[in-house]
């Protein structure tokens, strides 16, 4: 959550802001000065918060005071992971992919091996460290890019800007929704999977939400660095419309094949990726697969949303997720569908947010057209 939402979590209005005026060198270094003093303010306020309550926090999630010193140590080290962030968001908005893609490999490769001596020697705490170490490291090849662009010879110090920062705060809201609302709903449906089902359906539930994860992070990742700033450079609804379709066939194209192959060898992938304990997974996964497709689909139209910072639309359309998959799930649960209704009731809440996008988008097409 925190390296998501660390130095404000404004990524993409970085990407949106920076694609929008890369024409305009005055608004985008106002727009990067600004990004740097607000990211900076949110760091310094979570470190307070951070370090003020370490206790209170490490007791809740350690059920121990003890290890109040990793969440301090976690509270330092977002100020890298805001720094890392408004980077790649540059990089991103100026559609420089290697950048990003670079920082991204050389951080893994560097903390490979360090996770894996501080794992073998301290067990558990060296785990909680090579977590933080985990986003910490990609800070070292993005400082490399920093030192290497024009933006360390150009005078852009951080500028505190009452308009700016407001403009910022909506994708700080975005960001916050998006990193608590989907861990909070997991852990709603594991909790109802549980008291109805058992422990092991619920593992079986989590282990297809980590393999999504995995796959759909491609996705995510894919439409943020390439299709977003091409939307943000739009001005008008004529020419995001293409785009939008154009991106909903790619995305459906690439998810058909990729996920009929891993369908199709679901035998061998599953206890490979897991082990052989989560067989019973071969036969839920196709739900899942079908979920991901037209929430994959929704992603384009999704980032359409927030490539115009459209706050009301995105806040409300992530709230009615979780509240109609919690309620399906419950439902189906209740019913005696066991597990198997938790992934019914996630395919049918991602069918009605795909229908439901494509027809608010064609009349936010209709409308501005």
């Amino acid at each position: 959550m925190l390296s998501l939402l660390a130095g404000g979590g404004i990524v993409n209005g970085l990407i949106k802001y920076v694609a929008q005026y890369k024409k305009q060198p005055k608004e985008l270094l106002k727009t990067i000065a600004v990004s740097k003093a607000y990211s900076l303010v949110f760091c310094v306020v979570v470190c307070l918060l951070g370090c003020s309550f370490s206790r209170v926090i490490s007791s809740y999630i350690f059920k121990t005071p003890d290890y109040y010193w990793i969440v301090v140590f976690l509270s330092v080290a977002q100020f890298g992971f805001a720094f890392t962030n408004l980077v790649t968001g540059v990089a991103n908005g100026l559609r420089d992919t290697k950048t990003f893609a670079v920082i991204q490999i050389v951080g893994n490769i560097l903390v490979l091996p360090v996770s894996w001596i501080l794992i073998k020697r301290f067990d558990f705490v060296g785990a909680a460290i090579s977590m933080v170490l985990f986003f910490s490291f990609y800070s070292i090849p993005a400082l490399y890019f920093y030192c290497k662009s024009i933006f360390l010879k150009l005078p852009v110090g951080f500028k505190f800007e009452k308009q700016g920062f407001k403009r910022l705060l909506s994708f700080t809201l975005m960001a916050t929704v998006g990193a608590i609302s989907v861990p909070l709903v997991e852990i709603i449906v594991r909790e109802q999977i549980i008291e109805h089902v058992g422990f092991v359906a619920a593992g079986i539930w989590q282990a297809s939400i980590k393999l999504s994860s995995a796959y759909m992070g491609f996705f995510t990742i894919f439409l943020a660095v390439y299709f977003m700033p091409m939307v943000s450079e739009k001005t008008k609804v004529a020419e995001i419309t293409p785009l939008v379709f154009k991106f909903m066939k790619l995305v459906m194209v690439i998810f058909v094949l990729g996920g009929a192959l891993f369908f199709a060898l679901r035998q061998y992938v599953i206890p490979l990726l897991l082990s052989s304990e989560f067989s019973e997974l071969e036969g839920l996964i196709k739900y899942q697969l079908l979920a991901d497709f037209f929430r994959v689909t929704t992603y384009v139209i999704s980032f359409v949303v927030v490539a115009r910072a459209a706050l009301k639309i995105y806040l409300l359309s992530e709230l009615t997720q979780g509240v109609v998959f919690c309620s399906l799930s419950l439902f189906f649960l209740n019913s005696g569908q066991g597990v198997e209704g938790a992934f019914i009731a996630n395919l049918i809440m991602n069918v009605i947010y795909f229908i439901v996008s494509v027809f608010g988008f064609v009349i936010y097409k209709r409308r501005n057209a």
